[in-house]
């Protein structure tokens, strides 16, 4: 059974992440969304035709966008991508929003021909600031989104700060929980040597500071083989063996299997004849 943490560590939405490339993602987007669906009910500007005018207000919206990103990642609260949880992401995806309707409610000053105090208004403010956010939260929340599997700690491991640890040149963190919910174990990604299958249980065999150790976890190696993934050089070389690629030194055998040898590790791990193609291609990836 699954469960949702929303208190739990969260990558940080790629917008926030690469604001620059952000920006120019909202403003793509902003500006298709603003001419096909003209969500303003607004015309041609003083100056511009209709399609120019929503391209200066979507402009603006997404320059906006990256100057309030840039100055909320200096402050303390929002500048900590280790401790990043989506109750933050939420909280800075609605700062940017609602500053990003304040902007367009200036912009509109200058653009629409009305005079000032018919502008200056509760209602014309609401309007900019509503539409601003219904309109701006779908390539946020198309990233928040897509990184949902992080708030999911089921029968397999979850992953923390995948993207974090990489840009900081950290190793990530697995968590990796029983099926009956009585087990639970931590390791870096590059500390797991090798996953055999024993029955109802997998073991993990991992090693840390040419330490090796043997760690065994209630569960099937299928599913532990869907959790990992997303880390490409975790690879199912047989059908009860997970190995880390990395971890490889040398193989023996032919196209009717191989024997692997691992650093620091006595123990062959087998490669299936069925697998032995996939595993030379990822053999030649990871070793060049």
């Amino acid at each position: 059974m699954k469960k949702i943490h929303l208190s739990a560590r969260y990558p940080q939405n790629f917008i926030l992440r690469q604001p620059v490339r952000g920006a120019l993602i909202l403003l793509l987007f902003l500006s298709v969304f603003m001419v096909l669906y003209q969500p303003f009910n607004a015309g041609e500007s003083r100056w511009f035709n209709f399609r120019l005018s929503m391209f200066v207000y979507a402009f603006t919206a997404s320059l906006t966008a990256l100057f309030i990103i840039l100055l909320l990642k200096k402050t303390r609260f929002f500048g900590q991508k280790k401790h990043w949880t989506l109750s933050r992401e939420l909280l800075f995806i609605y700062i940017v929003l609602q500053s990003m309707g304040i902007a367009l409610f200036l912009l509109g000053f200058i653009l629409e021909d009305n005079s000032a105090i018919r502008r200056w208004s509760l209602e014309t403010f609401i309007d900019s600031c509503k539409y601003a956010f219904l309109i701006g939260i779908i390539p946020f929340a198309f990233f928040t989104g897509s990184n949902y599997r992080y708030l999911v700690i089921g029968d397999g491991p979850s992953f923390l700060d995948m993207d974090e640890e990489k840009d900081d040149n950290k190793e990530a963190l697995i968590h990796v929980s029983s099926s009956l919910k009585k087990e639970s174990l931590n390791f870096r990604v590059n500390e797991l040597l090798f996953v055999s299958s024993d029955g109802n249980y997998v073991e993990f065999f991992l090693q840390n500071d040419k330490q090796a150790r043997k760690i065994p976890i209630r569960n099937s190696i299928t599913n532990i083989e869907q959790q990992f993934r997303d880390i490409p050089y975790y690879f199912r070389c047989h059908r009860a063996f997970l190995v880390n690629m990395k971890s490889v030194v040398s193989k023996k055998g032919n196209a009717l299997g191989y024997q692997l040898t691992l650093q620091d590790c006595k123990q062959k791990i087998p490669v299936s004849r069925q697998k032995v193609k996939a595993f030379d291609k990822l053999y030649g990836e990871v070793a060049s």
